[in-house]
């Protein structure tokens, strides 16, 4: 079953991304205007780790939490609100903060509460209304990158188990973690995720509705002038494509446009009903005015949607690869101090990496040496190897003329961390892709 009640939309919207954006869960969780803030996410500033592996302990982060679940507790809006305390680093934090709880609050509140403290699988199965979650991390000692399967999987739960509030406890900044370290994953969510829109609408509302209005009775939320637009537009929503919905152009509507990089595509969705010669003639002669101001167009048609939606849309999954473009999955605002930070470490990439500073290139007797962000790396599609890219890693926004591509773009995760002549997986909205690693150029 793809719908999802426990969770608010906002929680659940951290394992979609990281588990289940091929056939993502359906937040349906209902709620009213004077709701919980679903995410949060406290610095402990002067924070550092003890010990290591399932001994690691975070003193100040744990004094943290058990500071904050007091204030919560004796505050009326949670009352009633059943709490728990996952810790994301073996087991001794998990103790040291169940223990102050005890001192702080006693045995019977914290039963009142159902109020334990563990780490992921001490969850698996369970909720809470409230989830404290403590990341122990901490930059006076090594952290090493969580990135194995079994890592997701702990993630997944530990992220998936709060009900109406899920906080974040950390000492380390996105600066501090390996671009391919889940905690970063995480705490990039926590500082980046705000209300997913079209047209002014909420998806987890557009969600709701496509799933739950009779749609025989009930008309489409405007601007859309179907269902099937706005089912089409959920599936570009769902793997974080920008999309406008009924785009005006010069005097004319398009059903969809879907933007990134620098290029746009649009979208016709034709449904099954049949309006006559004249209105079809008026689209066909709309769509020629466009498309002779440089506008490019992809049509679904609705009956092969309903019938085989894999194959209805592997075409324009395509269509969007082709032209570069790529799902947006973080936000490069100005305004976002990750970013604001990164644009001042970082170079921009020049017009035409082929025109910048000399690169080193990494051949056969160096493949120890893995790519990195500001990387380029030059790949093929091990299907068809005479088509050779190639693709400047950056935290920039991702820039088609310039061959960037932004570290949390599919080819870029697939790629970072790999050593030459490796072949790798990248799951593309078309679907995975092997690519083979030809070539490492280290800039100077």
């Amino acid at each position: 079953m793809r719908e999802h009640f426990r969770c608010m939309p906002e929680i659940i919207r951290f394992s979609n991304n990281l588990c289940y954006s091929d056939t993502p869960l359906i937040p349906l969780r209902q709620y009213g205007p004077n709701r919980l803030p679903p995410l949060d996410h406290v610095f402990v500033k002067g924070g550092y780790r003890e010990g290591s592996n399932n001994r690691a302990i975070n003193r100040p982060e744990a004094e943290a939490i058990v500071e904050r679940i007091a204030e919560m507790s004796g505050d009326s809006r949670y009352d009633g609100k059943t709490m728990g305390v996952v810790v994301l680093q073996g087991e001794a934090q998990a103790a040291l903060i169940e223990s102050q709880l005890l001192e702080r609050l006693g045995a019977e509140e914290m039963e009142r509460r159902r109020l334990i403290c563990g780490n992921p699988y001490s969850f698996q199965g369970d909720e809470r209304d409230i989830m404290f979650l403590s990341l122990v991390a901490a930059s006076n000692e090594r952290i090493g990158p969580l990135t194995k399967a079994v890592d997701e999987r702990r993630f997944n739960v530990a992220a998936s188990r709060a009900r109406d509030m899920m906080i974040l406890f950390h000492s380390v900044t996105c600066d501090d973690l390996s671009a391919l370290c889940l905690r970063r994953q995480l705490l990039e969510f926590f500082e980046n995720t705000k209300p997913q829109q079209i047209a002014g609408i909420e998806r987890d509302e557009l969600e709701r509705r496509a799933a739950q209005d009779n749609r025989r009775v009930v008309s489409p939320p405007a601007p859309f002038e179907s269902w099937f637009e706005v089912d089409i537009a959920l599936e570009l929503l769902r793997r974080d494509f920008t999309v406008l919905a009924q785009h005006e152009v010069a005097g004319k509507r398009i059903d969809l446009v879907v933007e990134g990089g620098q290029a746009r595509l649009a979208i016709e969705c034709d449904g099954d009903r049949w309006h006559g010669a004249d209105r079809y003639e008026d689209d066909m002669q709309r769509q020629r005015q466009l498309e002779r101001c440089g506008w490019e167009f992809f049509h679904v048609r609705e009956s092969a949607f309903y019938s085989n939606k894999v194959d209805a849309l592997n075409g324009l999954w395509n269509a969007l690869d082709k032209r570069d473009i790529y799902p947006q999955y973080v936000d490069v605002s100005k305004e976002s101090s990750t970013y604001s930070f990164l644009r001042r470490k970082t170079k921009r990439p020049s017009k035409n990496p082929r025109e910048s500073e000399p690169d080193r290139s990494i051949h056969g007797s160096e493949i120890d040496i893995k790519v990195e962000v500001e990387d380029t790396v030059v790949y093929v599609d091990i299907e068809n190897p005479q088509d050779e890219k190639q693709a400047l890693i950056t935290y920039e926004r991702s820039n088609p003329e310039c061959g960037a591509i932004n570290i949390n773009t599919p080819i870029a995760r697939a790629l970072l961390g790999k050593p030459l002549n490796s072949i790798v997986e990248a799951k593309l909205p078309k679907g995975t892709v092997s690519l083979r690693i030809k070539d490492i150029k280290k800039p100077v």
